[in-house]
């Protein structure tokens, strides 16, 4: 019963968002031409590339060309940027966003039977030692269906950061496993 309940919930609020919309840009084409990012916002930008994030209704994947909704990226607020990595074989894409300016985070999606489900990667992330102050986490690049190499830069209170390049492979059930991560010289 929870389940319908929270299908629904998730129907209304697309139709909504969608209903709502007065500008809409289509961006991040999959490496098959078949899905791509579409941005619902509540008034057209003056700089349709640089859009206010304070205008953004929701963040979508949709087919195309009929520019169906196949999943759900965001609805709520994004502060500053975001963008969309696709496996070369358009099964599966992860979404980069920041929520704020101390953190920025990323989710997994993987194409069943049509629609982009979230893999449970709630923390997909590492642990690194020390008081972090700030942490950005970014994919880079999916180098085989359902093995995503992402990095972390980590901004530590009283100064200093440390970054780590980490690989995570999915293991078809939502989950994933850490396979293997390296730390990135500084710059310095």
């Amino acid at each position: 019963m929870s389940g319908l309940l929270a299908c629904l919930l998730i129907l209304t609020q697309a139709n909504y968002a969608e209903e709502s919309a007065k500008f809409e840009k289509i961006r991040d084409i999959s490496p098959n031409k078949k899905f791509a990012m579409r941005i619902l916002c509540d008034a057209e930008p003056k700089d349709p590339e640089n859009i206010d994030p304070s205008s953004i209704k929701a963040v979508e994947i949709v087919s195309l060309p009929a520019k169906e909704v196949v999943g759900s990226l965001a609805d709520g607020i994004i502060y500053d940027g975001f963008s969309l990595v696709w496996s070369k074989e358009s099964q599966w894409c992860a979404f980069h966003s920041s929520s704020g300016s101390r953190v920025s985070e990323t989710s997994a999606y993987n194409l069943q039977d049509g629609k982009f489900v979230a893999a449970n990667a709630e923390e997909l992330r590492i642990d690194v030692k020390g008081d972090i102050r700030n942490e950005y986490i970014k994919p880079l690049r999916w180098l085989k269906p359902g093995i995503l190499l992402l990095e972390q830069l980590s901004m530590f209170r009283g100064g200093g950061e440390s970054t780590v390049q980490f690989t995570v492979r999915f293991d078809g059930h939502g989950k994933f496993q850490v396979i293997s991560k390296k730390k990135v010289p500084s710059k310095e």
